[in-house]
C-alpha cells in the first residue's frame, strides 16, 4: 500500500496544502517555513504508533474551523485491501484505483478518525470497526521519520540494540574502514547486516514487531558504547532500516510498507557519500518522502518526483512535472541540461530564459554592476537551447516558476519569441527580443565595439574592421564565456553608461517578479 494524497487544512504552519505523492520517492523543495515540519507532524499524527495527540497548540494561529488532515491510500499491488480483513470492505473507487480515505478532525478538544467514500461522506462505520481499519493502516503503512539530528523521540523498546543496529553498527563502523565509504562498501554493510537480521527472524519471527523496531531507529545509536558521529549514524541507521525491512520480507510482517520521512538529508554529509547513501535508500522497499535544499541531492532525483512548495497568504500550493506535461524525450533532455547541471534552479524564485553562454554569463555580471545580486533575489539564469525552448517552458508552467525570456532578433530569436508568447503559463511569462542579431552584435551597437576589437586583434586593432568577423575572432580566441568576462570588465569602468539598457531591463523585471513571487 502506498499513500497517493494527502490534505492538511488549520494544521500548526500548513493553513492549507494539497500534495499528490509517488509510490516511490517524492522530493519536496520550497523556500523557509513552508511547512515541512508540519506536514512530518501531520503524517505522524495521523499513522504515527499511538493515537492522534492533537490539541489546540496544533491550530494554525488565527485560523477558524477544525483541523483537518486526510490521506488517500491506494494499493501497490492488486488485492492488498482483500488480503488485509480489516480493510477488505472499505475501498472506494476513484478514477478506477481502488482508494482507502481516512481523515483525521480535530475540533472543540476531540480528534475523530472517519473513513470516507469516494464523495467524501463518512462511511456508516461502527466504532470497533474504524479503530481496526485504523490501526491496521498504521501497522501496514507505519509513518517512520528517519531525522538527521540527534532524535528527540521516544523509545521504550530496546530490541532494536540486539537486531538490525547492532548488525549495521558492526557492519559500518569496521575498526580498519578508512575515509569515505564507496557504494559498494554501503551495499556490503546493508547485506551483511540483511542477512545476520534474516537468520534471527527465520528463528524466532513470530516474537518480533517489525514496525516498533522500525519506529526506535532514530534513537537506537543512544544504546551503542561508541558515540558515532553524524555521518555515521546516518548510514548506519539508513543500513538498519534495509536490514530490517528486506529480513522481513521473509517475516512475520510481510506486506509492510513504510512512509520514511528523510529530512534534509545532505545537512551532515558530503555530496559523495550522499550520493552513495541514496542508493541505498533507494533499494527499501518503502516509499520516500524527502525535505531537501541540496542542488547535488537533487541531481540524483527524478524530475517527476520533486515537488516545489509554494507558500501564500492561504495555502501552501505544491507545483510538480505531471505525467502530460513532459515527454520522455523531455525529461530526458531537461534531466541533464536544468536539473543535473543547474540543479540549484529548481529553489529560485523567477528564471530568466536566455539562448546561449554569453548572455548566461553576462547577466548575473551586468546585474551585480547596477547593483543587484540575483542569488540574493531568488533569480536564477537558465540556458535553454540545449534543453528546448518549448521544454523548459513546460517545466516552468508545471512549477508555477515566473519566467523572463530574453531572445535575439535574428530568425531563431523571432521564432522563440513566438513560441514564448503562445506559452499558457500559470506563472507570468515576460519577454525582451534585443535590437541585433546576437547579444555580440548587441553590445557592439552599445558602446562595447573598441573592446571587442581589442579582444580579437589586440591594443593594436584598428576600427574599421567588420563587425560580424571581428565577433568571430574575438569569440575564436576567448570563447564565449572568456569575451563575456572581458567584456563585463570594460562595463564596470562606467556601468551607468555601458551597461545596456535592456540588460538592465531585464534584470529589474526578473527581480520585480520574484518579489511579487514572495508576496503573493
Amino acid at each position: 500500500m502506498h499513500l497517493r494524497y494527502l490534505s492538511i487544512r488549520n494544521f500548526r504552519g500548513l493553513r492549507g496544502l494539497q500534495l499528490r505523492l509517488r509510490r516511490d520517492t517524492t522530493v519536496l523543495i520550497g523556500e523557509n517555513q513552508w511547512g515541512s515540519t508540519s506536514l512530518t507532524r501531520a503524517l505522524e499524527a495521523v499513522l504515527g504508533d499511538s493515537d492522534p495527540r492533537l490539541t489546540d497548540a496544533d491550530r494554525t494561529s488565527g485560523t477558524h474551523g477544525p483541523v483537518e488532515i486526510s490521506l488517500d491510500i491506494g494499493e501497490s499491488d492488486s488485492g492488498e485491501f482483500d488480503r488485509c480483513p480489516a480493510l477488505a470492505s472499505l475501498p472506494c473507487a476513484i478514477f478506477g484505483h481502488r482508494v482507502v480515505r481516512l481523515k483525521l478532525t480535530y475540533e472543540d478538544g476531540a480528534a475523530i478518525a472517519l473513513f470516507l467514500d469516494s464523495n467524501g461522506a463518512p462511511l456508516p462505520l461502527d466504532q470497533s470497526t474504524a479503530l481496526a481499519a485504523h490501526d491496521a493502516l498504521r501497522q501496514q503503512i507505519p509513518v517512520i521519520r528517519l531525522s538527521l539530528g540527534n532524535g528527540t523521540g521516544r523509545t521504550d523498546d530496546h530490541s532494536i540494540a540486539d537486531t538490525a543496529w547492532t548488525s549495521a553498527m558492526n557492519a559500518w563502523m569496521a575498526p580498519d574502514r578508512e575515509g569515505p565509504p564507496s557504494r559498494q562498501a554501503l551495499l556490503h554493510s546493508a547485506l551483511a547486516a540483511t542477512n545476520d537480521l534474516s537468520a534471527r527472524r527465520l528463528r524466532d519471527a513470530a516474537s518480533l514487531d517489525l514496525v516498533t523496531e522500525l519506529r526506535a531507529l532514530p534513537n537506537a545509536w543512544r544504546h551503542t558504547e561508541r558515540q558515532p558521529a553524524n555521518a555515521d549514524r546516518v548510514c548506519a541507521m539508513l543500513i538498519a532500516a534495509h536490514a530490517l525491512l528486506k529480513a522481513d520480507r521473509r517475516g512475520a510482517g510481510e506486506g509492510v510498507r513504510p512512509i520514511l520521512l528523510v529530512e534534509d538529508p545532505e545537512t551532515h554529509l558530503h555530496p559523495t557519500l550522499l550520493s552513495n547513501l541514496w542508493s541505498l535508500v533507494e533499494q527499501l522497499p518503502a516509499q520516500r518522502l524527502v525535505t531537501t535544499n541540496s542542488p547535488d541531492f537533487l541531481g540524483a532525483i527524478d524530475l517527476r518526483a520533486i515537488r516545489r512548495l509554494v507558500r501564500r497568504p492561504d495555502r501552501t500550493v505544491a507545483h510538480g512535472v505531471k505525467s502530460k506535461d513532459l515527454s520522455e524525450s523531455d525529461v530526458r533532455r531537461l534531466s541533464y541540461h536544468i536539473r543535473t547541471l543547474r540543479g540549484g534552479a529548481f529553489f529560485a524564485r523567477t528564471w530568466i530564459l536566455v539562448e546561449g553562454e554569453t548572455e548566461f554569463w553576462s547577466l548575473p555580471g551586468a546585474a551585480s554592476l547596477l547593483g543587484h545580486d540575483l542569488d540574493a533575489e531568488g533569480v536564477r539564469v537558465v540556458e535553454f537551447a540545449q534543453a528546448g525552448l518549448e521544454s523548459v517552458l513546460r517545466l516552468a508552467g508545471s512549477l508555477a516558476m515566473p519566467v523572463h525570456a530574453l531572445v535575439d532578433g535574428d530568425a531563431a530569436g523571432r521564432g522563440y519569441a513566438e513560441i514564448i508568447q503562445r506559452h499558457d503559463a500559470i506563472a507570468p511569462c515576460r519577454l525582451t527580443v534585443l535590437p541585433a542579431n546576437s547579444i555580440e552584435r548587441y553590445f557592439w551597437d552599445h558602446g562595447l565595439s573598441a573592446a571587442i576589437l581589442e579582444s580579437a586583434y589586440g591594443v593594436e586593432a584598428g576600427s574599421g574592421r567588420a563587425p560580424g568577423r571581428a565577433i568571430e575572432d574575438a569569440i575564436r580566441r576567448h570563447t564565449k564565456p572568456g569575451l563575456a568576462r572581458r567584456l563585463l570588465d570594460v562595463m564596470a569602468t562606467d556601468p551607468e553608461r555601458l551597461v545596456p539598457k535592456e540588460l538592465g531591463d531585464v534584470v529589474a523585471s526578473a527581480i520585480q517578479l520574484a518579489r511579487q513571487s514572495v508576496r503573493a
